[in-house]
């Protein structure tokens, strides 16, 4: 453990800090000195040729004995300008190998290329097939019913998504307007009909108002005068 942190240290100086600063330096005085910029372009080519092939492989080698040992001298071998190891390394064994290898490397890389752009581009597809078989409730192409062949979905174009979009955004714009309703409002045109109680309180009312003919009778009518009782005198 203590290996290891003491080799990323010592790595992370000698090998990444102090060459960063010195390609620095050399990218800006001017003029520029070719021989400076020659020889670091070779060492971070080196550099990125041992990291890619740290990154692929370490973890089969990195359980060997004195790994970390080995890797921190072997970076300082390519980084101190008393050794210029990556110098070597290029002449010797990098730069060899390009030039044999550089028509097979670049048709390589642009085969590379295409290949990821027609795999991105073919589960594009098959992704915008699923989608459509689920907004059709249709089979997906190649999972058709027994006794059907199978349907070819469409396919993943920007015309397609267009139509879907024009075919469904009426439908979503009508949806999110209010619904107004053509028929007047039942309240306002309908006769209101008392309720029971209101019908009970009426009867009340007519019961125990009195009858406009009786009380005008009775007003009418001229008091009754007592007759004079008339004593017996003996």
């Amino acid at each position: 453990m203590f290996m290891s942190l003491l080799s990323h240290a010592v790595s992370a100086w000698f090998a990444f800090l102090l060459p960063c600063y010195a390609t620095f330096k050399a990218l800006s005085h001017r003029p520029l000195s070719e021989p400076d910029l020659q020889r670091w372009s070779m060492y971070w080519a080196v550099i990125g040729a041992f990291v890619a092939f740290e990154y692929l492989c370490e973890w089969l080698i990195s359980w060997l004995p004195f790994y970390w040992e080995v890797k921190t001298l072997f970076l300082l071998f390519l980084a101190l300008p008393q050794t210029e190891g990556s110098t070597y390394i290029y002449t010797a064994y990098l730069q060899p190998f390009f030039i044999k290898h550089e028509t097979d490397l670049d048709a390589g890389i642009i085969s590379v290329q295409r290949n990821i752009f027609a795999l991105l581009q073919a589960r594009l597809a098959a992704l915008w097939e699923v989608v459509w078989s689920i907004i059709n409730k249709a089979p997906v192409s190649g999972q058709s019913a027994p006794g059907q062949s199978p349907a070819t979905g469409p396919a993943f174009s920007l015309q397609s998504a267009m139509s879907l979009w024009n075919t469904y955004s009426p439908l979503m714009n009508r949806g999110s307007q209010p619904a107004r309703s053509a028929e007047p409002n039942a309240s306002s045109t309908s006769v209101r009909t008392p309720t029971m109680g209101q019908r009970a309180a009426h009867a009340t009312d007519e019961v125990n108002q009195p009858n406009s003919s009786d009380s005008a009778q009775s007003f009418n009518r001229a008091p009754a005068i007592p007759e004079p009782q008339h004593s017996k005198i003996n």
